[in-house]
């Protein structure tokens, strides 16, 4: 394990230091996809325990936990300077509702999946478009759409590299985080997505 980790830091450092450009994305168009995974904080992803706890048989009742599993998603970009871009993405995000009931000592836990899709408008600010290895800020906002119920407007923020294989095709690893606004509770939820980019009309 720690080989590994040495060598994954060899081969970032060498990338950030590399001279060799990567693609002025200036009036260039790329196609994304991406996946990984998604991890809830706030109101919305607290356990909640209703019951009591009794001295002899310990707690009576049951808990309940919204939990964040796989997302994947594509995106768009537009290059409207070398280091500036529109984005726009299309996040599937699955999470899981959790019921564990307890009672004299026995429990039962039961689970159910669920989703909501995310359409979102971001700017992404390359910090060196000229090296090979490309770290990124990526800030905007969009609307959240649940399987049940109505869509909420939130904002997100995110960090990534983009690291070219090739002069149009680029490894994408990042992560974000996603703020919705709701009336009664905080959902706010990150990301740690991995993917690919590549740059259309470039060889």
């Amino acid at each position: 394990m720690k080989k590994l980790t040495l060598l994954l830091a060899i081969v970032m450092i060498l990338g950030l230091v590399a001279s060799a450009s990567a693609i002025d994305q200036k009036g260039k168009i790329a196609i994304g996809a991406y996946g990984g995974y998604g991890m809830g904080f706030g109101d919305a992803f607290k356990d909640v325990k209703v019951g009591y706890t009794d001295p002899e048989l310990g707690f009576i009742g049951y808990s309940f936990k919204n939990k964040l599993t796989f997302v994947f998603g594509g995106k768009v970009s537009y290059g409207l300077t070398p280091n500036l871009a529109l984005v726009g993405a299309l996040d599937y995000q699955a999470g899981k509702a959790e019921v564990k009931a307890s009672a004299g000592g026995l429990g039962l836990s039961v689970s159910e999946s669920y989703h909501w899709m995310a359409i979102l408008a971001n700017i992404k600010y390359v910090l060196s478009p000229e090296a090979k290895t490309c770290p990124y800020l990526t800030a905007g906002g969009g609307f959240y759409m649940p399987e049940e119920g109505d869509s909420k407007p939130g904002v997100n923020a995110g960090i990534g590299l983009e690291h070219f294989f090739q002069p149009n095709l680029a490894l994408d690893a990042g992560a974000r985080f996603h703020m919705i606004f709701t009336e009664d509770e905080s959902t706010t939820y990150a990301q740690i997505l991995v993917g690919v980019i590549y740059y259309l009309g470039v060889k």
